[in-house]
């Protein structure tokens, strides 16, 4: 038979058990802000990188185009993004893939220069899964070199940049932005009023 406790060793053991209690949501509590610091942290990293990339490669003379056409096949695939450089007509040597206006219109058009003419001041391109040279492209003509590319991301790319969807995009990143400040300052309030609170405690205990 278990001995009987005395009111003192129950209101102790009831004690313990609330204080054991408040350990675990304690540490729940924190696991859930280091969960939500690191998203917080995470998304706001790469959120600036990208940032600072598109700054820095506009700063750089890049232009950023999705491939639409399966031209340039299997070197450039359709959805690929390609980083095109402006660069001198001059600097163009047979083998560069680059991006040019291809008519009155204004279609872009990235295909592969297989002959320089500097007499003419002209190229000849072709891409590379067509059969046929397309007609001289004048120097003039030239929006840049394809420097390098990313396969299967043009397509988003031009979806996301697209004057349509661009406030949308902006609207959106804004307002995840604002969440994330705000989720911030909520658990820093939080955290705040518990060492207020914990503070309090230990002021009645003794």
């Amino acid at each position: 038979m278990e001995p009987t406790k005395t009111p003192d060793e129950q209101q102790d053991r009831t004690t313990a058990l609330l204080e054991k209690a408040d350990d675990k949501k304690e540490t729940i509590r924190d696991a859930a802000e280091l969960v939500s610091n690191f998203f917080f942290s995470f998304f706001l990293t790469i959120f600036i990188i990208i940032a600072v990339t598109m700054v820095a490669l506009r700063m750089l003379g890049f232009t950023l185009l999705n491939v639409e056409t399966g031209s340039m096949t299997p070197e450039l695939p359709v959805n690929t993004l390609v980083f095109v450089q402006k660069v001198a007509a001059e600097d163009i040597v047979k083998g560069d893939i680059v991006t040019f206006v291809l008519d009155e219109k204004g279609t872009l058009a990235t295909h592969r220069v297989v002959r320089v003419n500097e007499k003419s001041r002209s190229f000849v391109t072709k891409g590379d899964a067509n059969n046929a040279e397309d007609p001289p492209v004048a120097w003039e003509n030239l929006v840049g070199k394809v420097q390098f590319h990313l396969p299967a991301v043009g397509g988003l790319f031009q979806k996301l940049t697209s004057p349509q969807a661009r406030p949308v995009v902006i609207t959106v990143i804004a307002v995840l932005v604002a969440v994330m400040f705000l989720w911030e300052h909520v658990v820093r309030a939080v955290r705040k009023k518990r060492g207020a609170s914990g503070e309090e405690q230990t002021d009645v205990h003794e």
